[in-house]
């Protein structure tokens, strides 16, 4: 019994999303112990279920545009991204509230689910919003200088490399029909997710 091709694809990428609704504590450093300060913060994007879902929201985003056109969206994310995470060694920001990071997966969901496209501002804003924001909420806790350098290089470098490729990726498949379905779906399940993360954060402390 042959499989679709299109309908395997459609299924990888509704399972992938599915896997964001287990729980998944996250760690503001060394999220996987022995890993090294560089490499947990490349893997310390993955450690979040809110940030895991602007990642994939701002990429597909971008990634619905011409390849041409990624060259603003990756620079304004990569600036951005880059910004946030210096802040956190300013001491300035303790904590970004979990409600930012949801209602922008929420932006990026509804855009994704509905088809829409965002006024060129707005999505500038947006870009430069979810990346800041990943950035700040990514503050190491403790360690020396050196510790603290190396974990949020690697950190930048993940969240680039995360948007952008995901991006670059969408927009290689081009305007395949499959790839419109899945992408809707992956935004539906965006907002239902990034819903239960905010309903679960806004429970009262028992």
């Amino acid at each position: 019994m042959s499989f679709n091709p299109d309908r395997r694809r459609l299924s990888l990428a509704i399972a992938g999303v599915a896997w964001l609704t287990l729980p998944v504590e996250a760690h503001a450093h060394s999220p996987f112990p022995g890993a090294g300060d560089f490499i947990g913060g490349l893997l310390h994007p993955v450690t979040s279920p809110t940030h895991i879902l602007v990642i994939i929201g701002l990429g597909l985003m971008a990634g619905r545009n011409k390849l041409a056109e990624l060259k603003e969206p990756a620079i304004v994310f990569t600036i951005a991204a880059g910004l946030g995470l210096l802040l956190t060694t300013t001491g300035m920001i303790v904590a970004v509230p979990p409600a930012i990071p949801v209602v922008i997966a929420l932006i990026c969901g509804a855009a994704l689910a509905l088809e829409k496209r965002l006024p060129t501002v707005l999505s500038t804003i947006l870009f430069a919003a979810g990346a800041l924001t990943l950035g700040l909420d990514s503050a190491v806790e403790n360690g020396s200088t050196a510790t603290i350098i190396k974990t949020l290089l690697g950190n930048w470098i993940s969240l680039v490399l995360l948007v952008v490729d995901l991006a670059i990726y969408v927009t290689f498949v081009g305007d395949a029909k499959w790839l419109k379905i899945a992408i809707r779906i992956v935004g539906s399940w965006i907002i239902a997710i990034a819903l239960m993360v905010l309903a679960f954060s806004m429970r009262p402390a028992s």
